[in-house]
């Protein structure tokens, strides 16, 4: 073996000491003159988050802004149509309380019928001013005790399109409905009714509903040199029109809530004086128990629960 072949190479260890051994540079970490640099770059960092914060609060104030004048409009809306069945009333047989007692009747059947709380608040308020377009309506024509000609048939049946008109608005909800119930509460299940001779479905379900709740109640009522119609007599003949002028499945609701009337009749007597008030929803109905088993079902469902049942 050639011993040369182990002589160790030189390197660090043969190299003269002069001072501290210098050490390589590792990547990634900065020389001194860097420093003043990435402190530059955290304050525009940090400068930017602060404007973003800012930007995230202005829209923030101006959504709230928003919201505040969106719910003072709606306000005033549903103020103004308050106003409205406020003047309305006056040209009713039954006043006010008739329009109370439409709106919570209506509440009460829709809730029956498995629409939303809230859904059923609006119909309460909707329905008070189903019957406003009779402001277009004469005096001599809408108290007229004889019967009407042909001309001034032609009058009423147009109250419904001049209701709606009163009513109608893109931006609010409440009023929307109420444009709804207005148009086609005269409507009749097999389409014999009017302004537009709408059947079945076709019918919207508020309309269906408040024509169901004011025929009982307008029935009940002495008006016009007649007396009222005993409730037993209303209820049959609220079940002979079943079918022909109303949706069946409404009036099976109605005749659930008949025992919940006189209740009615009191709550709407002492809500009266508050009326137009400041409330948001009309939600005094809500005060009513609904009937044990008050929820109505389809007749194709409760077929299908029935056949369930054999099986």
């Amino acid at each position: 073996m050639d011993l040369s072949d182990l002589t160790p190479h030189p390197g660090i260890a043969d190299a003269p000491h002069h001072g501290p051994v210098s050490r390589p540079h590792k990547a990634g970490r900065s020389h001194c003159h860097d420093r003043p640099h990435g402190r530059a770059q955290a304050k525009e960092l940090s400068a930017a988050y602060l404007q973003m914060f800012r930007i995230s609060s202005d829209l923030k104030a101006l959504i709230m802004e928003r919201n505040r004048a969106l719910k003072a409009v709606r306000a005033a809306q549903r103020q103004a149509m308050r106003h409205l069945v406020l003047v309305a009333a006056q040209r009713e047989a039954g006043g006010l309380e008739h329009c109370l007692r439409v709106g919570a009747i209506s509440a009460l059947l829709a809730r029956m019928l498995g629409k939303p709380e809230t859904w059923c608040d609006m119909l309460c308020e909707a329905a008070a001013a189903h019957d406003i377009g009779n402001l277009a309506v004469p005096d001599a024509i809408l108290h007229k005790k004889g019967p009407l000609t042909a001309r001034e048939w032609a009058v009423v049946r147009d109250h419904p399109i001049a209701g709606a008109r009163l009513l109608d608005s893109a931006h609010n909800p409440i009023q929307q409905l109420a444009a709804q119930v207005a148009l086609n509460h005269h409507e009749k299940w097999d389409g014999s009714g009017y302004p537009a001779r709408r059947q079945g479905d076709n019918i919207p379900s508020a309309a269906r509903i408040v024509a169901v709740a004011d025929f009982v109640d307008s029935l009940a009522l002495e008006a016009h040199g007649r007396n009222g119609v005993d409730e037993e007599r209303i209820f049959a003949l609220l079940r002979l029109a079943s079918g022909a002028q109303f949706d069946p499945r409404v009036v099976r609701a109605m005749c659930k809530l008949r025992p919940r009337l006189a209740q009615i009749r009191a709550l709407a007597a002492a809500n009266r004086s508050a009326f137009p008030g400041e409330d948001e929803a009309c939600s005094w109905w809500r005060q009513i128990d609904l009937p044990v088993r008050a929820t109505v079902r389809s007749p194709e469902r409760e077929a299908r629960t029935a056949a369930a049942q054999r099986g």
